[in-house]
């Protein structure tokens, strides 16, 4: 007879009380989170993307599951499980296929032994990452499953300081920077972790965020930069900052209300030469990001597609687009887009985001090309494609006679054997900078460190007037 896998009893009210304070049923105001006086909490709740709809978990060490629905707690053994949204409930199949049980949920995965942190599960259908430390619960809400990684804040940043700023950096002089990364992902984390404190999650695994892969992604230099700034934290006149960081401002950081809408007084635009691609102050060793400069070309085809996917859908064709005004650092304030029914202005952010720009400090100009054009007949439809890669080749025109096409010549052979051209109408944006560029420039901060600065020093420039706190 196969042995039974799960086995019932009755938890304590000591033991509910405890899972209920774990789910972060205790709200905080909004003076609370901005103060931080609720105190800081030891774990954070990570959404984790799967990609699938069930979730394909296993773990070698002895764990539990306790279902708070039910008020019981279940002993799994170590192997390899899948969970399924069924119904009101989630399922739960064996390795082998087997049924296992159906329970309402939530259900929570923990270690039977402390610390939890000590032990890791794997999520096999997690693109983000494969090996977790702490708990994890499991919630079947409507129709979807959704996992919930929770564990120490310090362990947590162990899976994304590594995945937000190289960990090399720290061979080559720029331990300071990752400590930097670290108090500023801490302190992100927290503010979150505050504002949301009645929901499910606080933060997720994905660039909305902060980027979290897990146990896999720790290393000995972000580990150590962690450690050495444990409890760390960014505050403004008593209360816990908005530490947005990027990886390249261009030279210039910018104001929190000219990219978005809230105007945050630590987040101020100044001119940062250590994250300049024009190098003035002469650097002999300065790291210039490989998307400090960047140049794109968006054919107004393009633009008018990207435009009514994302800003209005009944957008009639591009015929211009220009920088209408820019703010002090160059970014752009208002893109005006001429359209053959009308006008759209995108403002601040939303020129990069809808365009999808590397960065809203740019410059833009029209350029027209010559392509060649290749038409042809199905089943009797007219179609014609723009064809690349036909330089040197051999085509018959209208009249039955070959004709290599030459760079010279880029034309469309018509029917009746004349030759026209035929003009693409683009538009080139050329920039600097990769990111929204509000607050830590982390190529910035790196360089910083490479010529002595702490990481008190790096904070304290991209973040004016902020201070470092410990909170345990």
């Amino acid at each position: 007879m196969k042995p039974a896998l799960f086995c019932f009893k009755i938890i304590s009210l000591t033991l509910l009380f405890m899972g209920l304070m774990l789910y972060g049923f205790t709200g905080n105001s909004q003076e609370e989170i901005a103060s931080g006086s609720a105190g800081v909490y030891s774990e954070v709740r990570v959404g984790i993307t799967l990609q699938d709809s069930h979730v394909d978990l296993s773990f070698e060490n002895n764990y539990r599951l306790i279902d708070r629905n039910r008020e019981s707690i279940l002993d799994i053994s170590p192997g390899r499980y899948s969970f399924y949204k069924e119904n009101e409930g989630i399922k739960i199949v064996d390795r082998q296929g087997e049924a296992q049980g159906i329970f309402k949920g939530p259900l929570l995965l923990q270690p039977v032994s402390s610390p939890a942190s000590k032990y890791s599960f794997r999520l096999h259908n997690a693109p983000k990452g494969s090996e977790y430390r702490g708990n994890l619960e499991i919630i079947g809400d409507n129709r979807n499953i959704t996992v919930v990684n929770i564990l120490d804040i310090e362990y947590y940043l162990k899976g994304v300081v590594p995945c937000e700023m190289p960990t090399s950096w720290g061979n080559y002089g720029g331990m300071e920077a990752l400590k930097a990364q670290a108090v500023a992902a801490r302190t992100y984390a927290l503010y979150n972790q505050l504002k949301r404190d009645k929901g499910h999650i606080h933060v997720c695994d994905t660039e909305y965020t902060q980027v979290y892969r897990g146990k896999a992604a720790e290393t000995p230099n972000t580990d150590k930069a962690i450690e050495e700034t444990k409890g760390e934290l960014l505050y403004y006149n008593g209360s816990l900052v908005q530490p947005y960081y990027y990886a390249t401002s261009g030279g210039y950081t910018e104001r929190s209300e000219n990219v978005w809408n809230s105007s945050l007084p630590y987040l101020n635009s100044v001119h940062d030469p250590y994250d300049d691609p024009d190098n003035p102050l002469g650097i002999s060793n300065m790291i210039i990001h490989p998307h400090a400069r960047w140049k794109t070309e968006l054919p107004a085809s393009s633009i008018t597609g990207l435009l009514k996917q994302h800003i209005h859908p009944s957008f009639g064709s591009v015929k211009q687009v220009k920088v209408a005004s820019t703010f002090e650092s160059g970014r752009v304030e208002e893109l005006l887009i001429e359209g053959d029914g009308g006008n759209i202005a995108l403002f601040k952010d939303e020129a990069r985001t809808a365009l999808g720009l590397r960065s809203q400090l740019f410059t833009v100009k029209e350029e027209l090309k010559e392509q060649v054009w290749v038409a042809y007949s199905v089943n009797g439809s007219p179609r014609k494609e723009n064809l690349s890669g036909l330089d040197g080749k051999w085509v018959i025109n209208g009249n039955g006679t070959k004709e290599m096409v030459t760079g010279s010549s880029l034309n469309a052979l018509n029917g009746n054997g004349s030759v026209s051209h035929i003009p693409r109408k683009a538009f080139i944006f050329e920039g600097k900078g990769w990111g929204h560029g509000v607050g830590m420039s982390q190529n910035g901060a790196y360089n910083r460190a490479r010529e002595g600065y702490s990481y008190q020093e790096i904070l304290s420039f991209y973040y004016p007037g902020t201070s470092l706190t410990k909170s345990r």
